[in-house]
């Protein structure tokens, strides 16, 4: 504890659905550097079962964390992160998901690059870890390809000195605010999620706060495991991009090429039944998309080096479709709740 406050140097709030993984994130934080110093609340609701009776073991052996057994109905994400925020203590507050595993010197590195004043918002890389299957190993390296566009900086360390970034630039896995910042900006927005930590960290920025990218505090993310759950996770993306358009969020262009590709492929396939124009124009797109994608595989294959990773030509075009397909249903059909989810409230 900070002896001249008697509080923690660092809060870390993870909101979580109960999965076993949350274990792994809370292990990973106990044997990181700092932990003496730090506060960790877990918000979520856990069934019983050994999930639990894990939790309950390491908030016995460690008074530091904390258990708010919490669900909601609806905008659960953002919920759980202001419940956990509220019974926070410490002047930095960290948001970490229930599936990753931080970086030893994690809550170190954090904190450090809140010694400028200015600064309000610092986030870190969320990069693939080794043992995972081989689609969720897809997963993450499709969200750090270039298909992700300047998306894929938040999934790769690159330049290792810290950074000045925009809002749209942090990830809401790994992120820590100024308890200050966030309690003027009204905390997180339960109408949005996937994308509470993208309006948050437009509306810091708009307050005048710096944003920051500290590519040594990062932490290993486990991705969607299955094909189904990677397509839900970058539907909701696609979807949250045209709320927070509508929120008030600067307009970014190249967020929105999906969707005009998804549009061309429904515009093109029904004159293709009418005209010959139509189809060729339609073999066209089909071609220049195949060679583009082709174009990102090879590339991302030539920096790993890893075979599995040419699979990536499968996996785009269902990233790329997912989203577009998200922006215009949200378009003309806005509001549904895509939050996932506890047991308790399904």
């Amino acid at each position: 504890m900070s002896p001249e406050h008697n509080k923690p140097a660092l809060s870390v709030v993870i909101p979580t659905m109960g999965r076993p993984i949350l274990i792994q994130t809370l292990e990973s934080l106990a044997r990181s550097e700092g932990f003496d110093s730090m506060e960790i609340v877990v918000a979520g609701w856990v069934a019983e079962g050994p999930v639990l009776a894990a939790l309950n073991k390491l908030v016995e052996q460690h008074p530091s964390i904390i258990h708010l057994p919490v669900s909601f109905a609806s905008g659960d994400s953002s919920e759980k992160k202001n419940a956990g925020f509220k019974a926070s203590h410490a002047d930095i507050v960290a948001f970490l998901d229930d599936d990753v595993v931080v970086a030893k010197d994690w809550p170190l590195r954090m904190r450090e690059t809140f010694d400028d004043p200015s600064v309000g918002l610092v986030s870190g890389p969320s990069l693939v870890p080794d043992d995972i299957s081989p689609m969720a190993h897809l997963a993450g390296v499709a969200l750090a390809s270039k298909a992700a566009g300047y998306v894929s900086s938040r999934y790769l360390q690159g330049n290792p000195e810290p950074r000045r970034i925009t809002w749209s630039r942090i990830i809401g896995c790994n992120m820590a605010y100024r308890r200050p910042v966030l309690e003027e900006i009204g905390l997180f927005d339960p109408a949005f999620w996937p994308g509470e930590e993208m309006i948050a960290s437009f509306r810091a920025m708009k307050k005048g706060y710096v944003l920051m990218f500290n590519p040594k505090a990062y932490v290993y993310h486990y991705p969607r495991e299955s094909l189904g759950r990677f397509w839900k996770q970058i539907y909701g993306y696609g979807a949250t991009r045209i709320r927070l358009v509508r929120g008030g969020c600067d307009l970014e262009p190249t967020t929105l090429v999906p969707g005009a590709w998804v549009l061309s492929l429904v515009v093109l396939g029904a004159g293709a039944f009418f005209s010959n124009v139509f189809l060729w124009l339609l073999l066209l797109n089909l071609l220049l998309y195949l060679l583009a994608d082709a174009w990102i595989t090879w590339s991302k294959f030539r920096e790993t080096r890893r075979g599995i990773d040419l699979l990536l030509i499968f996996l785009v075009p269902v990233m790329h479709l997912s989203y577009g397909v998200a922006e215009w249903v949200e378009l003309f059909r806005p509001g549904r709740d895509l939050s996932e989810k506890s047991p308790a409230v399904r």
